[in-house]
């Protein structure tokens, strides 16, 4: 099953805003979602979530906190930085969970539910489809193989097969040293959002590399 509208999110993870914003301006025309990367947010503050929307206004951007704690707070914080969509942990007390549902409920931002550190991530997905604060719920489910994962081999995509078909579940995302040769397995699962970091930053030509990316991303859904 391909998602009709698959979009494209890179993922921002640097120490230096200037550097951040300069990478973004190679990839803008080929991207959907800019990522205020975590390294990025702890080493410049929340105002770089708010100097990229004001670098690009009509682009979505995500503020990657993966919040652990102080639910409402953290996702007030970003939502009034500008932030369209807020990382936080799917593992977090269902407490945290609930006020970042509040907070995206007053603030009409998204929030995105990070696996990146559950142990069997279809059973903390499965614990918390149903949350809702007066109608809002989880809008993202990120099956996320992180940095340190990755050096053990663990596939990004490695969860996504269950996860999918888990009832019920909120819209997905994917992220993880993710390649373009990825794709064509990734997007047999109905993701809506794919995140690139490494794959994009580290390129030699990071531009070349996005668009190779949305063209792949476009081929592989109007086929699909």
């Amino acid at each position: 099953m391909v998602v009709a509208m698959v979009r494209f999110q890179v993922a921002l993870d640097y120490e230096n805003l200037d550097d951040a914003l300069e990478l973004a301006n190679q990839v803008a025309p080929y991207v959907d979602i800019m990522e205020a990367g975590t390294p990025l947010i702890k080493a410049e503050g929340i105002g770089a979530v708010k100097a990229l929307k004001k670098a690009y206004p009509k682009k979505e951007i995500c503020a990657d906190l993966k919040t652990a704690d102080a639910g409402y707070l953290e996702v007030r914080m970003a939502a009034q930085a500008s932030a369209d969509i807020v990382t936080v942990l799917a593992d977090a007390y269902n407490e945290t969970l609930l006020g970042a549902l509040k907070a995206a409920h007053e603030f009409k931002v998204e929030v995105m539910a990070d696996l990146i550190v559950s142990r069997i991530p279809i059973s903390r997905l499965a614990d918390i489809i149903g949350l809702s604060f007066k109608g809002t719920d989880i809008h993202y489910a990120c099956v996320h193989s992180g940095l340190d994962s990755r050096a053990a081999r663990r596939a990004p995509y490695s969860e996504l097969e269950s996860v999918s078909r888990l009832r019920g579940h909120p819209c997905l995302a994917v992220a993880g040293g993710i390649r373009v040769v990825d794709l064509a397995k990734i997007l047999t699962y109905p993701v809506e959002i794919i995140i690139a970091g490494g794959g994009i930053t580290k390129a030699k030509n990071p531009a070349k590399s996005a668009k190779k990316f949305q063209e792949t991303i476009t081929k592989l859904t109007e086929k699909g």
